[in-house]
C-alpha cells in the first residue's frame, strides 16, 4: 500500500502500487476490490504503478474519482472513473483518460492527486527521471513533467484550464521546477 484516501464517509480506500484499490470499512477489509486496474499498470520501475487517487468534491452526488498511474508503456495516465450501482465497486469499464504524459525513464513519475479548496484537480508530475533531470523538464514550461498541474475537471472536454494558472508555456501548469513531487 502507498496511499490512503477517504471519500467523505466512514470508508478508507487503500491504494496499492500494483493497481488495486481496496476498501476498509467498519473494522474489516472488504473481500472484493473497489477497483482493479492491474492489467493497465506497470510496476517495472520502483516508482511506477498506481500512484494517486482523489475523489471529486461532489463524489457523494456524481460518483467521480480520479487515478494517476503508469501504463504498460511506462507513461503517466490521469483518468476519471465512476462508482457503479454498488457503492463499494467502481465501474472498471468507464475509464476516461484526461491526460497521458510520455515518461522518458522509469523513475520520478510523481503521482499524487488532490482537489484544492478551489475545486480544481492538482496533479503532481515528476521530472521524468534519471539523475539530475538530464532533459531539463522541471524548468521547461513547455512540458508537463516536473510540475504541479491544475485542471478544471467540471468544464471542457475532457477538462478546462483555469485562467489563473501559469501565464506561459503549457496552460495546465500551476507550478514548475520540481524534481519528484510524490506526496
Amino acid at each position: 500500500p502507498l496511499g490512503l484516501e477517504n471519500a467523505g464517509d466512514e470508508r478508507l480506500f487503500i491504494l496499492e502500487q500494483q493497481g488495486v484499490i481496496w476498501i476498509y470499512s467498519r473494522g474489516a477489509l472488504l473481500s472484493e476490490p473497489f477497483l482493479d486496474v492491474r492489467d493497465k499498470v506497470t510496476t517495472q520501475g520502483s516508482e511506477q504503478g498506481l500512484l494517486g487517487l482523489a475523489f471529486h468534491p461532489d463524489y457523494a452526488d456524481n460518483g467521480y474519482f480520479f487515478i494517476n498511474y503508469t501504463d504498460r508503456r511506462g507513461d503517466t495516465v490521469v483518468s476519471r472513473f465512476q462508482v457503479s450501482a454498488n457503492a463499494n465497486r467502481a465501474d472498471p469499464q468507464g475509464e476516461e483518460k484526461l491526460l497521458q504524459i510520455a515518461q522518458p525513464y522509469r523513475n520520478h513519475n510523481g503521482g499524487d492527486l488532490a482537489f484544492g479548496p478551489d475545486g480544481y484537480l492538482y496533479i503532481a508530475t515528476g521530472d521524468g527521471g534519471s539523475g539530475g533531470d538530464p532533459e531539463g523538464n522541471a524548468q521547461n514550461v513547455n512540458t508537463l513533467l516536473g510540475k504541479i498541474l491544475r485542471i478544471d475537471v467540471d468544464s471542457g472536454d475532457p477538462y478546462a484550464v483555469p485562467a489563473d494558472n501559469l501565464d506561459q508555456g503549457r496552460g495546465e501548469i500551476w507550478a514548475y521546477g520540481l524534481r519528484n513531487p510524490w506526496r
